[in-house]
């Protein structure tokens, strides 16, 4: 059983780790339609977001959480499936997929890689590693402890 889990998040970190590049071999302009549809989305919860006045800021916003979070879910997907892999391993993925994805970019009409959304990548890797590593440990503190053993 523990090894069928350790594929399964290993597919989906693959998966998603896929996704990303697709999201990144989007042309210039398609990009931004894809920012628009997820800031129309997120302007019916928060019809702020769609003053002009403010606009410019939200959609950096926007566009910077989601290399965060996107990031964050992937450093979740690799950690899950490498658990009794070493951290070097796993660090690396959260390097060098930053690294790829933001060189996928200087291939894409009018795209450019950033070296600020490479670091906004790694931070959401990192945070997404930590933060699930931590819940893990404190599960098995709390099932040692509930427990007996």
């Amino acid at each position: 059983m523990k090894h069928l889990k350790k594929h399964a998040f290993l597919s989906l970190a693959i998966v998603w780790t896929l996704i990303i590049f697709a999201f990144s071999l989007q042309s210039g302009d398609e990009s931004i339609i894809t920012s628009n549809i997820l800031l129309g989305f997120l302007a019916t919860i928060f019809p702020i977001l769609k003053d002009p006045q403010y606009l410019d800021i939200v959609i950096l916003a926007l566009r910077k959480t989601a290399h965060f979070t996107e990031y964050f879910i992937l450093g979740y997907f690799y950690t899950k499936a490498s658990e009794e892999t070493k951290q070097d391993k796993i660090l690396l993925m959260g390097y060098l997929i930053p690294i790829i994805d933001e060189s996928i970019q200087l291939f894409s009409p009018g795209r450019s890689g950033s070296p600020i959304d490479m670091v906004i990548d790694m931070a959401g890797y990192l945070t997404g590693l930590i933060v699930f590593k931590s819940f893990n440990r404190l599960v098995r503190i709390f099932k040692k402890n509930w427990t007996g053993q």
